[in-house]
């Protein structure tokens, strides 16, 4: 099982660096770190990880953070992430596929970039196999299985938001399957520091509109990566009725549809997860830098 906390010294080990750096980037504040009751210094994870990425620092010990598998593939090869990725997923390596979701997020990429690039790319390149391969089908269910564990995975290393942080709840529509989209905003708004609740693929309105209420978030959002037969013109109704004062309906999909007629400042377009990250930190009443 991956640590949770990390001594002076495992970062150390982790950064290929002296212990005494460590312990004076904790004291002087550029490391969060808690004090034991004996006085130890103890580093969770992803405030390490969030050094890491916020640094440059090199990871040498991947395998003490609890990611042995980022040093299967911290040197990339010439093909391209994109490549990689795709004839990883394709034959089920899921340590490999892990080990480079990994890898580039602790060099600095963020969620949103490894969505938007490698990851949408090679999940569109594997959804076309079964067109002409009568096993392809069943290369884009592992992939899928393998893609999802992964980005579970990487989202462990996501820094939990604060408390009182704002809270961010959506989905996908009804006879909506897809999981990785709505993953994916979810793991973006994690990223900014808002609390989430994703509800997943097929999600009736009625669940979206339990969730507004209960939650009084500060953004809902919804993707729409199938043609659905619901009346998505009356989900997007009823969820901007149901919105507290200040919070915004974020949509998006490549079956995005039945916006017309719907003149409404808080019901925001938008066609990735780049836009969703840009959107957020230009949002009023979004969660503080925890830094």
């Amino acid at each position: 099982m991956p640590p949770t906390l990390l001594t002076s010294r495992e970062l150390a080990e982790v950064m290929g660096v002296s212990e005494s750096s460590v312990k004076r980037w904790a004291d002087e504040g550029s490391l969060r770190a808690h004090r034991t009751a004996g006085g130890h210094r103890r580093i969770a994870v992803p405030d390490a990880v969030r050094f890491i990425r916020k640094t440059g620092a090199a990871v040498v010990q991947p395998h003490v953070l609890g990611l042995p598998d980022v040093a299967t593939v911290h040197h990339a090869s010439d093909e391209g992430d994109e490549e990689a990725l795709f004839r990883w997923l394709r034959a089920g390596e899921d340590a490999r596929v892990r080990g480079l979701l990994q890898a580039r997020y602790l060099e600095g990429t963020s969620v949103a970039a490894l969505l938007d690039g490698p990851v949408r790319g090679a999940l569109a390149r594997i959804g076309e196999i079964w067109r002409i391969r009568e096993d392809g089908v069943f290369e884009e269910h592992r992939a899928l299985d393998v893609l999802l564990d992964a980005l579970r995975r990487l989202g462990e290393l996501l820094r939990k938001p604060a408390p009182g942080a704002p809270a961010a709840v959506g989905g996908a529509p009804s006879d909506d399957p897809h999981l990785v989209p709505t993953l994916g905003v979810s793991m973006v708004l994690t990223e900014a520091g808002f609390h989430t609740a994703n509800l997943g693929p097929d999600t009736p309105m009625t669940a979206l509109l339990a969730g507004v209420r209960r939650l009084s978030p500060r953004l809902v959002w919804i993707s729409v990566s199938s043609l659905v037969t619901g009346d998505l013109g009356e989900y997007w109704r009823r969820t901007l009725e149901a919105l507290e004062p200040g919070a915004e309906l974020v949509v998006g999909g490549r079956h995005l549809r039945d916006l017309e007629g719907i003149d409404d400042p808080r019901l925001v377009a938008l066609g990735s997860m780049t836009e969703l990250e840009a959107r957020v930190e230009a949002l009023e009443g979004r969660p503080p830098d925890p830094e």
